[in-house]
């Protein structure tokens, strides 16, 4: 799929079947809100999930898979891929939010706004697709990026005790909620 001639899709393919689907960028952070979310059982998620089918699918779990790949754009080829040549699985921690659309709200509202001149607020439609690029475009100076940049270092690869101990301090700051620094991290802080 190349995009600067082919438009973003507007449904996903289930069974040979093209099936509508919901696909502003709102409406598929509050799919993965819902998702994550621990106050609904999974029979209300998978309702609610439905709801994203602008045409009941036949084969609902086909359809599930295919809107997950939608919204993981896996179609543009954005899954991660080992470069690896064996078949062995390579052993990787488990890797932490660097961000939280609902705590980080203020941040992307102001960087679109200051980067692209886009008030996501106001904006009528923006397609998943599209809001994910510019999101991953943002500049490096925008708050947002600079808190992705700092929640993801990892403190164990810093040898400097006093930047390890700077960096574990903001981090510390800007911390989200069910991202705690681990006894590791702090405990690397003060090496």
């Amino acid at each position: 799929m190349n995009l600067f001639y082919e438009d973003y899709p507007t449904a996903v393919c289930v069974g040979g079947k093209d099936i509508p689907i919901i696909t502003d960028f709102r409406e598929i952070i509050k799919l993965t809100d819902m998702l994550r979310t621990k106050d609904l059982a999974y029979e209300e998620k998978m309702y609610l999930l439905q709801q994203y089918f602008q045409e009941p699918p036949e084969d609902f779990e086909k359809a599930v898979d295919a809107l997950s790949d939608f919204v993981t754009m896996k179609e543009l080829g954005r899954q991660d891929i080992s470069d690896d040549d064996n078949c062995e699985e390579k052993e990787q921690k488990p890797q932490r939010d660097v961000y939280s659309f609902e705590i980080d709200y203020p941040f992307i509202f102001s960087a679109f706004l200051q980067d692209y001149g886009i008030n996501i607020r106001t904006i009528p439609y923006m397609h998943w697709w599209e809001f994910r690029m510019l999101f991953s475009g943002l500049s490096e100076g925008t708050e947002i990026k600079q808190r992705i940049m700092y929640r993801s270092v990892d403190l164990s690869e810093i040898k400097d005790k006093e930047e390890r101990k700077r960096i574990a301090k903001i981090q510390q700051a800007i911390r989200l909620p069910d991202a705690e620094l681990t006894d590791y991290d702090i405990g690397n802080a003060f090496m």
